[in-house]
């Protein structure tokens, strides 16, 4: 019986030997539990290596939910985008332009899909010589940063420590970035400041280049295969930025929107860094450095949330851990970093009990299809508050009922002065409206506008067009609908073409010769090669009535697609439409026009488009936000209010 209490004595002491955390994460560890102690024994027998041992804790006892993806498919895709990116990242050597797009990679390998991917956690495959070489290359990172003794360790355990950012695979990176990115820093840097640090790095990623694509996500890519190939979508991007700079001992992290408050796409990543007076400089990879006194992030946010590797109680998801929570709020590791981007609009909403549905209210942005929530509040004595929301972006209070969420009041504005304007909709006050666009126009629109400039309608008679007449020359940047010119000259051809602007790569989308009323047919002739080897891109996208498609030659100057009429034939009109986004007004699709109420959306009514087409309603009740439907075809669609006679979109 004294042998059994010695044995248990010696188990309950070695069973407490650890925090609590530290013990709850080894019970799941199942068999690896062993690789685990052995870490904690390591750093637990030298005094010197307190701090070390205390970093080994922090990992393990937050390590239970982090986990990677593993499936042959997924390796095969990995290995894929790796060859892929090798092999193009040369192409663009000498350009330029520092972030490019994907070329042909979507339509060669399109979205991937993987059944048969299963999750990896840490906590149960993770060894003790990967975590020890993570420990002591994050601790000698720290030694050798700028400002290295301003940087407090629980700073350096939250922006410096943590083996990995989200769900990529496992792998030794500190090392090989390290060593890459360390002698630039020691060649350049001049004194003992972090954001000069942060810059010198930030001019040094922003000179490699970086092949952007969507569909290649931080679920696909690690750590080495971003430094060997640098292609992925924004979260891949903020996550190689987060390698280069922890891997020299400069604190940072991850930034995020959960859905773009103007656009459909969710998720947008970019990277900060940490300060020691607790002031982060926010960056974003090729587009914002991170300077003090200029650096912002130039978009619409509404809330912003900072990614942690260990879970925060200030988050959605504890402090409301007993409610039923949408899944982008339901993440345990995100905190509300709004406060160090904007001082934002405070509104309060008064809940009386037969409206009252569960604890919380939600506030939604708008998605193109409908309003998602990014934050919540706690109803409290009839009350909830929302504070610090960004000015300039429409929202909508959300709460939950029968199991959905739905309006509680009408859109409203966040405005600058910290105040808030609701969008109650008039019906007494009505209004007539002019419609053009379900979608404002895209950010590319201006740059592809200026392609049409110097653009020549030209007949002939020999093939070579060396007998060529120009018909028209287009003078202007050319909107997005369809443009209709008479043509006097008496003359018959037997070929027709549109030869590009200089630099114009012969965008257009649609061109009809048209011959006293009738459009003239004919065998479709042009310039071959395309842009990218996109082939519904090539000359033949010019006569096939999509207004869609266009011609994108791969030469900027001299390209052309054009008709080999069956027989000579003169030219009284050219109708033409020149790269555009079909969020026009199309001709015989169906358009139903909304506004919003406080219980949702009311129809005010559906139209027929016609080509060139202004949509005309009557009787709208004003002061509203409205959304232009197109029940055809399309996915763009943007709520808008309606201002001296023009759509403002939100």
């Amino acid at each position: 019986m004294r042998y059994f209490y010695i044995l248990l004595v010696i188990y309950l002491a070695s069973c407490h030997r650890y925090p609590q955390g530290v013990r709850d994460a080894l019970k799941l560890a199942g068999e690896n539990r062993a690789e685990l102690e052995a870490v904690l024994d390591h750093y637990s027998n030298n005094k010197a290596d307190s701090l070390k041992y205390k970093a080994a804790c922090f990992l393990i006892e937050n390590m239970p939910e982090h986990y990677s993806f593993a499936g042959n498919d997924l390796d095969t895709f990995r290995q894929t985008v790796k060859e892929f990116g090798l092999r193009h990242m040369y192409q663009v050597a000498d350009s330029n332009v520092r972030i490019v797009p994907a070329y042909y990679f979507d339509d060669k390998y399109p979205a991937p899909s993987f059944p048969l991917t299963k999750k990896v956690y840490d906590i149960r495959v993770i060894t003790s010589e990967y975590l020890i070489e993570n420990i002591e290359l994050a601790f000698e990172a720290w030694e050798h940063a700028p400002q290295g003794k301003s940087i407090t360790f629980d700073e350096f355990c939250e922006y410096i420590l943590p083996y990995r950012t989200g769900n990529e695979p496992l792998e030794n990176w500190r090392r090989k970035y390290n060593e890459m990115f360390r002698p630039v820093l020691d060649s350049l840097f001049k004194k003992d400041d972090i954001a000069e640090a942060g810059k010198i790095l930030y001019d040094t990623i922003s000179n490699l280049h970086w092949i952007f694509d969507n569909q290649v996500t931080a679920k696909h890519m690690g750590a080495l295969s971003l430094l060997e190939c640098r292609v992925g979508d924004c979260r891949l991007l903020a996550d190689y930025a987060t390698y280069v700079f922890r891997s020299v001992g400069i604190p940072s992290g991850i930034d995020c929107i959960l859905q773009n408050p103007n656009k459909l796409s969710k998720f947008h990543y970019w990277n900060f860094i940490k300060l020691p007076s607790g002031r982060s400089i926010p960056f974003e990879l090729y587009l914002t450095a991170p300077v003090p006194e200029t650096g912002k992030i130039n978009r619409k946010k509404g809330k912003v949330y900072r990614i942690h590797y260990n879970k925060q109680a200030s988050s959605i998801a504890l402090r409301f851990k007993k409610e039923k929570l949408p899944d982008l709020l339901n993440d345990d590791r995100l905190t509300d970093a709004s406060n160090e981007y904007y001082k934002g609009a405070t509104v309060e909403f008064s809940i009386s009990e037969n409206r009252k549905s569960g604890n919380l209210l939600y506030l939604g942005v708008f998605n193109n299809k409908t309003w998602i929530p990014i934050t919540c509040s706690q109803i409290r004595q009839s009350k909830a508050v929302f504070r610090n929301i960004e000015p300039g972006i429409a929202y909508q209070a959300l709460i939950y009922q029968n199991g959905q969420l739905i309006s509680f009041s009408v859109p409203f504005i966040a405005l600058e002065n910290g105040q808030v304007y609701f969008l109650n909709p008039d019906v007494k006050h009505l209004q007539s409206m002019k419609l053009d666009r379900k979608y404002p126009l895209p950010d590319w629109s201006e740059k592809f506008k200026r392609r049409s400039i110097g653009g020549l309608f030209q007949g002939a008679n020999k093939s070579d067009f060396s007998d060529t007449i120009t018909l028209f020359t287009t003078k202007e940047k050319m909107n997005m609908y369809y443009h209709s010119i008479k043509i006097n000259n008496p003359q018959k051809f037997k070929y027709l073409r549109y030869f590009s602007a200089p630099d114009g790569y012969c965008n257009m989308a649609e061109i009809q010769f048209i011959s006293n009323g009738k459009e003239l047919a004919g065998k479709v002739i042009g310039t071959d090669g395309v842009f990218n080897h996109s082939i519904e891109k090539s000359k033949y996208a010019v006569f096939d009535k999509d207004p869609v498609t266009y011609f994108d030659s791969s030469s900027p100057d001299g390209a052309w697609a054009g008709l080999e009429l069956d027989v000579p034939s003169r030219v009284t009109e050219i109708e033409y439409l020149y790269r555009n986004d079909d969020n026009g007004i199309r001709e015989g699709d169906v358009y139903e026009l909304f506004y919003f109420s406080d219980i949702g959306l009311i129809s005010l009514g559906k139209r027929t488009g016609v080509k060139n087409g202004t949509l005309f309603y009557d009787n709208v009740p004003s002061n509203a936000l409205y959304l232009l439907h197109n029940q055809t075809r399309g996915r763009e669609e943007r709520i808008f209010t309606y201002e001296n006679g023009k759509q403002v979109w939100w």
